[in-house]
């Protein structure tokens, strides 16, 4: 049974894939790629958009929205007579390089990048972190460089997305074998308490790999739909676990051999 069929079948019959467990290893760790190949596909399709749409946005927005600035010798300098305040999203960018806003008036916003005339200042997350201009002293950032620097960054999108989605994919490839590992060790527990004997852990890790499909797939599909559920991970892990009961269940108990004497 190839890959794809594998797949299919771990979305419905417990009994398909408790046969899985004669196979090898190998294709064991091909299918758990494969899984993750599959379910972080919409994922990536969105982090992609989403970063594309960023680059895009946040270039526009230097070149048409934003006055005149610079940074020279750890000051900002910027073209305005009063703070330059920008909304979008509920993320604001302010430009204030007489310090006219105070502390509490920038806090005030949800999530904010303030740049004054000796600090920019970042608000998000309930934090606050200060980033004195003092750390670029000897340096000269104007607006023309920021705008270069996102064209830049623009041509060599498709290089920069393509190694974020395959570091992305690694990350995420090993956190699903460490999740296969785990299941597979309570599938120990399991098959002791169903009086499975004739399983091992080997047969374990390759049957909770398979289990690991459904719930897998379906917080996949909550996740590309923006549907965020408490304790997500812990409901993932107990579906699993029932899953690879269920399989663990289809395993038939071997039978003790009677002699007979004649």
């Amino acid at each position: 049974m190839n890959i794809f069929s594998q797949f299919v079948k771990s979305l419905y019959s417990p009994k398909a894939m408790a046969s899985f467990r004669f196979q090898g290893i190998g294709k064991t760790i091909l299918y758990v790629f494969f899984l993750v190949l599959l379910t972080s596909i919409p994922m990536f399709i969105t982090f992609g958009t989403s970063a594309m749409n960023l680059v895009k946005s946040t270039d526009e927005f230097l070149v048409n929205e934003t006055p005149d600035f610079y940074i020279r010798n750890g000051e900002f300098y910027a073209d305005v007579e009063e703070p330059f305040i920008s909304e979008e999203g509920g993320f604001t960018i302010i430009l204030d390089p007489d310090n006219e806003l105070t502390l509490n008036e920038i806090r005030s916003y949800q999530e904010v990048v303030a740049i004054q005339s000796n600090e920019i200042i970042f608000q998000g997350a309930g934090t606050t972190d200060f980033v004195p201009l003092s750390d670029f002293q000897g340096t000269e950032v104007t607006k023309e460089d920021l705008i270069a620097f996102m064209d830049s960054v623009g041509s060599s999108f498709p290089i920069i997305i393509t190694i974020l989605l395959l570091v992305g994919y690694v990350f995420f490839s090993a956190i699903k074998f460490i999740q296969v590992t785990i299941l597979a060790l309570f599938g120990l527990i399991v098959k002791n308490s169903l009086k499975r004997n004739n399983l091992r852990y080997r047969h374990t890790w390759i049957l909770s790999a398979y289990a690991v499909t459904l719930p897998t797939l379906i917080f996949a599909l909550l996740q590309a739909m923006q549907i965020a559920l408490p304790f997500s991970s812990l409901i993932s892990f107990a579906v699993s676990l029932f899953i690879l009961f269920l399989i663990i269940k289809e395993v038939k108990v071997k039978k003790p051999a009677h002699n007979t004497v004649e």
